[in-house]
């Protein structure tokens, strides 16, 4: 037991070292060019913050993902969703819980639709989420007679209250609730054991019981659930205007790259934590690169790369490890060559 417990914290420690190790580059870079602004408390404290809304998004999108389906949808879903539950939520005057609520059972709604549809029309669905996507979009530019949501546009003591979930120490303090709750969905339960099993080989596990119609639908229910936070804590940043031209897939992709490199983390974790440690590090590389004064497409395109090179190193895993052990034969053979005199 006891080793077991000190192979899976090693194991978490490994993930550490992408966050760290971004932070310590930029950091010794700072040091040697005397740039004071990385190290302010207002670039950690962001770096830690936004970290809550994209690691949550990023499971939005992670958990269909990892079942098998590619999905266009979460960021529209987050913004309509934010639209009609906090305007309904605004004009009744609620508090920050209950507006919580009526976002979570927007998303919940508007994402069980895209599951339906992808049921019954059965086509991919990546097609599926981008005919969602132009729809829910059209609505924005309807709803509330197009006017998106400002949660600012109320007195001061409402608008601190709506805030609530978006201050130190209550965003961390629901992620931390999130993630728990995930892992639990994930790894204990049969949705869990369905969902790994339908992403590692759809046909087998179907002709073994599992119910792939039942399993998309608790997905996206999983899903929308998840959605009602990024819906809050995204109108919490700044206004939500209306959107179109699937301009709502900005706030998808901005949580892409936590994506796919917590999905490589997660061989050494859980998905949720392999997640939150590539949003820490993606957050680390964006606000220091603008605590340089790097222009937004040099930006764009160093994240680019970092993600490239972290794909490849993914996709060629095995290919790096033989040339590894390759190298280390070879060593070895020179070695015993030089002591036998050959």
């Amino acid at each position: 037991m006891a080793t077991k417990i000190k192979k899976l914290s090693l194991n978490y420690a490994k993930t550490l070292i992408f966050p760290l190790g971004i932070y310590l580059i930029f950091a010794i870079v700072a040091l040697c060019t005397n740039n004071s602004v990385f190290f302010t408390g207002s670039i950690t404290s962001k770096i830690f913050t936004d970290s809550v809304t994209s690691t949550i998004m990023a499971l939005a999108i992670a958990i269909p993902l990892s079942g098998g389906r590619w999905d266009f949808a979460p960021g529209i879903i987050a913004i309509l969703g934010g639209i009609i539950g906090i305007n309904i939520g605004m004009n009744m005057h609620a508090n920050v819980f209950v507006v919580l609520l009526l976002c979570i059972a927007t998303t919940i709604i508007l994402a069980l639709i895209e599951g339906f549809l992808y049921i019954f029309i059965k086509v991919p669905n990546m097609i599926i989420s981008l005919g969602v996507v132009m729809v829910y979009e059209a609505l924005t530019a309807l709803v509330f007679n197009g006017s998106g949501v400002n949660i600012y546009n109320n007195s001061v003591e409402y608008t601190n209250q709506l805030l609530f979930f978006s201050k130190q120490p209550w965003c961390y303090i629901l992620l931390a609730l999130i993630m728990v709750f995930v892992s639990f969905l994930l790894y204990k339960t049969k949705f869990g054991i369905d969902t790994k099993s339908l992403s590692m080989n759809p046909r087998i596990a179907i002709n073994n019981g599992v119910n792939e119609k039942k399993n998309i639908i608790l997905t996206y229910l999983l899903v929308g659930f998840l959605l009602g936070f990024v819906a809050l804590l995204n109108a919490c940043k700044a206004k939500v205007e209306p959107t179109n031209n699937l301009n709502s897939a900005s706030l998808m992709y901005s949580s892409m790259a936590p994506v796919l490199i917590g999905l490589f983390l997660a061989n050494y974790s859980s998905m949720p934590w392999g997640i939150l440690m590539g949003s820490i590090g993606m957050n680390v590389l964006t606000y220091g690169m603008q605590s340089f004064g790097i222009d937004s497409s040099i930006q764009t395109i160093i994240t680019g790369i970092v993600i490239v090179v972290i794909m490849a190193y993914t996709a060629n895993k095995g290919l790096f490890g033989e040339f590894i052990n390759k190298v280390k034969s070879r060593r070895k053979e020179k070695n015993v060559d030089g002591c036998t005199g050959v």
